[in-house]
């Protein structure tokens, strides 16, 4: 494939994945208040929320499946469509049912989208420039999630609660029909049962990234609906800057992302990993300790640097040890981390919760941060280099 043509389909999926995210945090300024004009009390936009979270984790692994199945322009198509969809259902929304409902349809779009496309470029970019690719777009993935409640709040305060919906449609459609006409290579499909032949090359290695996944996504499930409170409390902390820690945050982490991309090109994945899950147990139990909000802020952005070199890597990884012949098994492999990435976010507030209960956000954060380490030296003692492949399964 030239080079040009590489350009496009990144472009093309770095699109998707932006506007994606972009509409997962739109609504954080606009869908409470509006589902509060319908009777929602706390617990149903709770539950508004989570459907989200609950249609990504059960369609994230059989839609990168079926994209090894049935290719990754298919499952892109229906992504950014059912993107469009959610949209309209939430323009005609005149009770909490159906927001429920467009919440739903945008986890089934967002599991079509990322497993699709994530894997896409996998396929799209060889080794030497795979992780610095994957970083790319992981960046751009930040960007939407940090443009989407500030594009939304003006559009909502500028145009009112349905053209905020209705413009974004206008957008994904477009995409949708791009990606149809676009000419993406087939893939060479997996054999039957072969996912679990691949999985089993090196179980124990499979395990080790799982529990890396899982803990680092944890630790946003942690900070992000308890460290507010415990911002305000201790420093009285107002909302801009409560706003701005997590800001810097972001901003680091989407920064950061394509360097270290570059860096696991060059270097493998394995010290990065490990050294970015240590040093995030260590810096956010420091911001436990910090004196003053100015200090916490600082703390708040290394961990966006911190959290990039123990999750960004992942990706690639994945792709090198368990990626099959000719990438056939990467839509899987992407379900499969959107996945555990899924559950780490999902189980940090009811963990947390019950831990602040009993304990105190300190000592929970301080578990955190021993939990982040063990995990980080257990990845360096398991995961040995990424060039050097799992061991091929017995016939």
């Amino acid at each position: 494939m030239d080079r040009n043509r590489k350009n496009v389909i990144f472009l093309l999926v770095a699109a998707a994945l932006l506007i994606d995210m972009m509409m997962y945090t739109l609504v954080i300024p606009i869908l409470p208040a509006y589902a509060t004009t319908l009777g929602a009390d706390e617990m149903m936009i709770g539950v508004i929320f989570g459907a989200f979270s609950i249609a990504l984790l059960l369609f994230s692994i059989p839609f990168g499946a079926l994209s090894d199945r049935v290719g990754r322009r298919p499952l892109l198509v229906a992504g950014m469509f059912l993107l469009a969809l959610t949209n309209l259902v939430f323009v005609i929304s005149d009770n909490l049912y159906l927001l429920i409902v467009a919440r739903v349809i945008q986890g089934i779009s967002g599991a079509a989208t990322w497993s699709a496309g994530l894997a896409l470029i996998a396929d799209t970019f060889d080794a030497s420039e795979r992780g610095s690719k994957l970083g790319m777009a992981m960046a751009i993935m930040s960007a939407g999630t940090l443009s989407g409640p500030v594009v939304g709040g003006i559009v909502y305060d500028l145009l009112g609660y349905r053209m905020t919906f209705v413009l974004p449609s206008v957008l994904t459609i477009l995409l949708g029909c791009m990606f149809y006409l676009i000419h993406v290579p087939p893939k060479s499909q997996g054999e039957k049962g072969s996912y679990a032949k691949l999985l089993k090359k090196a179980p124990v290695v499979f395990a080790v990234c799982s529990i890396a996944t899982i803990v680092g996504a944890l630790t946003f499930g942690l900070l992000e609906p308890f460290m507010p409170l415990y911002l305000f409390e201790k420093f009285s902390a107002t909302p801009t800057l409560i706003g701005l820690a997590f800001g810097a945050m972001s901003l680091l982490n989407m920064v950061a992302a394509p360097v270290v991309g570059n860096l696991y090109d060059r270097f493998g994945g394995r010290g990065l990993l490990a050294s970015g899950l240590v040093l995030s147990g260590l810096i956010i139990a420091l911001t436990m300790l910090m004196p003053s909000m100015e200090l916490t802020i600082l703390a708040f952005a290394i961990v966006g640097v911190t959290m990039s070199m123990a999750l960004t890597p992942m990706l690639p990884l994945l792709t090198d040890l368990f990626g099959g012949p000719e990438g056939s098994s990467q839509g899987f492999l992407y379900g499969i981390y959107n996945t555990l990435f899924s559950i780490g976010l999902t189980i940090g507030p009811f963990l947390g919760g019950a831990l602040v209960v009993k304990f105190s956000l300190p000592i929970t954060i301080f578990g955190q941060a021993v939990l982040l380490a063990l995990t980080g030296i257990l990845v360096f003692l398991i995961i040995g280099d990424r060039k050097a492949r799992a061991p091929k399964a017995p016939q």
